[in-house]
């Protein structure tokens, strides 16, 4: 299906439950592509869509416009039982990972990755979002999702609370899938950890031209038959990825002298083979140690922006 075909169908089935707004943003109730009761905010512009019974921002874009983020339409309207999950449920959209992933392996804890989230309305119209206990790994996740009253920032305050009785030792990872860019960028950085500008992860080599230096710039774009990895420690500390005229920014405030996972990579960029079309764009916070009851956040912000097919940022 269609990116406007499957925007026709969401606006189609759209279903106000509630509203409430404060100043410019409001935050309304849908049903959104089968899962009842998603959260829809909006300042007139861009909008963002957050689904509680997976935990997942699913949607972000300008007001009527096309989706950024990639979403499993085959798992529309689905859910899953955490207590019976043993692989990894991969809906789309945007979602939080303790890292360094070599700690847990895989498949991702589904208490965290795609089971339900309680959500809060706070009276300003941010979201409150609170993951469920990760038992494996000690934690809990909550993020304040906040969009700006006009143009397009969205600021994530992403907390990690430790709610076992030891010492937790991890760092926040924001995870977000974004539908079949044409090219994903991060600056180069050669004085820090990685003397090519970037860092190349093990059994991740990208296929013949797809991963190009220039202006300051690396830019990876996705093989349709190979899986690829980078990192970066470029105090800049943004990622972007490009489709079309539309440009997603992220990014973070990098910390100098903390220790962060994947060779000190703040920055990643993840590129899938097809038949799932996506890339991943990833921020990682520093890695902190938590006594128990201790927490640590890590804010992120997206912007989104048109801009001509040549420019590059």
């Amino acid at each position: 299906m269609g990116r406007m075909l499957r925007m026709a169908v969401w606006a189609g089935t759209l279903l106000l439950i509630g509203d409430r707004m404060q100043g410019a943003v409001t935050v309304q109730r849908i049903n959104y592509y089968g899962w009842e009761g998603a959260y829809r905010m909006t300042n007139g512009t861009a909008e963002l869509v957050f689904v509680p019974q997976i935990g997942r921002v699913m949607r972000y874009g300008y007001v009527g416009g096309a989706n950024l983020l990639w979403e499993n339409a085959a798992l529309w309207g689905r859910t899953s039982d955490p207590a019976q999950t043993t692989d990894w449920i991969n809906y789309g959209g945007d979602k939080l990972w303790p890292a360094p992933q070599e700690r847990w392996g895989w498949p991702p804890d589904p208490a965290l990755d795609g089971s339900p989230h309680a959500v809060t309305v706070l009276p300003d119209s941010r979201l409150r979002v609170e993951s469920p206990v990760s038992e494996k790994h000690g934690i809990r996740f909550v993020r304040e999702i906040t969009l700006a009253a006009s143009g397009t920032e969205v600021t994530f305050l992403n907390t990690m609370i430790n709610v076992s009785d030891r010492e937790q030792r991890w760092s926040v990872w924001q995870v977000t899938q974004i539908d079949d860019p044409d090219v994903t960028e991060m600056p180069s950085y050669t004085r820090g950890r990685n003397p090519k500008g970037y860092y190349l992860f093990k059994d991740a080599d990208p296929e013949a031209g797809m991963l190009t230096q220039e202006k300051g710039r690396v830019r990876l774009r996705r093989s349709a038959v190979k899986a690829s990895k980078i990192g970066g420690d470029s105090p800049q500390g943004w990622i972007a990825a490009r489709r079309g005229t539309l440009r997603l920014t992220m990014s973070a405030a990098y910390e100098p002298g903390q220790e962060y996972p994947d060779n000190g990579s703040m920055l990643e960029i993840y590129t899938n083979p097809d038949p799932l079309r996506y890339i991943e764009l990833e921020l990682l916070g520093p890695i902190r140690t938590l006594r128990p009851g201790a927490q640590t956040s890590f804010t992120t912000r997206w912007r989104l922006e048109r801009v001509s097919q040549t420019e590059t940022r």
